[in-house]
């Protein structure tokens, strides 16, 4: 069943990124961002984090709905553009209340999608209860431990493709 749009509208216009950013302190979005750093050098895969907190207008009217915008962001930001096809997108749309997963073609091969659910059903969980920067950590652990499983780093220097920066938008 189709969401009210003006409902999802009212939702969106409630959450400007002032607002969103006090949840995401920035010293904690700096320990995250070095977490992630250090998660990359147990496995291949190159991580980015996406926290939005509201669509324009315009793309709430018109539909757009937070598994196309994780995969907009994850062109935008390159995430595609590894060596090894081996990046994951971890997007939160803040106004949805929504957590999407998206994964480079070589994971999705090795990485099945309960495994992605389960990924942001934790997050959601801990930012249900107000624990957004825990949601994050959880998130990092969880994506660290799937691909330190699928792709584990076999000696030699780890491959820095990405920023490890948590963008807030």
């Amino acid at each position: 069943m189709e969401q009210n749009k003006f409902k999802r509208l009212w939702q969106h216009w409630l959450h400007p990124r002032a607002r969103v950013e006090r949840y995401f302190p920035t010293a904690d979005l700096q320990r995250i961002s070095r977490q992630i750093g250090e998660s990359e050098q147990h496995h291949q895969g190159q991580i980015r984090f996406v926290v939005e907190s509201r669509y324009p207008s315009s793309a709430v009217l018109g539909g757009l709905q937070p598994r196309t915008r994780a995969w907009q962001w994850f062109g935008e930001l390159g995430v595609w553009d590894t060596e090894l096809n081996i990046g994951v997108l971890v997007y939160v749309s803040f106004a949805d209340h929504a957590v999407e997963v998206a994964a480079d073609r070589g994971i999705a091969a090795k990485v099945c999608e309960d495994e992605w659910r389960h990924v942001c059903e934790t997050m959601r969980e801990a930012f249900k209860r107000g624990a957004f920067v825990e949601g994050l950590e959880n998130g990092l652990q969880e994506v660290n431990a799937i691909l330190t499983a699928q792709f584990p780093r076999n000696g030699g220097a780890a491959a820095d493709d990405l920023p490890n920066d948590v963008v807030i938008r």
